[in-house]
Order: structure tokens, then sequence, then C-alpha cells
């Protein structure tokens, strides 16, 4: 129960979200309700990216804190289900 209300307490500022989408729409007009919106969907992802890690930790019975492991292959699992959308425009380096 702890986690379930951390989760419902926890947020992204909307002036750090704000300010991450005018870097990637690269316009300057972003209203306050698309803000929160986008807000309310990294919330959700980032909700998903740890039940999962959760998932592998109970998979391979370990307990504890979730480790970085843990979550690179929560997103390699929801990328497989297609949950992770896919790079529009590609890495200039790798």
């Amino acid at each position: 129960m702890n986690r379930y209300e951390s989760f419902r307490r926890s947020g992204f500022q909307k002036a750090t979200m704000k300010r991450l989408l005018t870097s990637v729409t690269g316009s300057q007009k972003i209203s306050m309700p698309m803000t929160i919106v986008m807000s309310g969907i990294a919330k959700m992802f980032v909700g998903e990216l740890i039940e999962t890690a959760r998932i592998v930790m109970a998979e391979r019975n370990e307990s504890g804190p979730i480790r970085p492991c843990h979550i690179r292959e929560a997103y390699r699992r929801l990328k497989l289900e297609g949950k992770v959308p896919k790079r529009t425009v590609p890495r200039l380096f790798r």
C-alpha cells in the first residue's frame, strides 16, 4: 500500500515538463493542459516500467530495491511488447 500511495503523490514538475516539450516540439507555445497530459503519460510509463521491473525481480527471486539491471530488462520487455515508441530520427552517434 505504501508504494501505491507514493505513486499517487508523485508527479513531474510542470516547468520541467514544459521545457522538455518546448525542446522536443520546437514550439514556444506549450499550453498548460498539454503539459499536464504529457506529465500524466510520462507518469504512467514510469509506473509500468517499475511494475515490470518488480516482476523481473520476482522471477529472479531477488528482493530489496530495484537495481538498474532490473530497469533495463523491464525496458527491453516493454519494447518487445510494443509499449515503447520507436525512434523516428536515427541516432547520430553510437
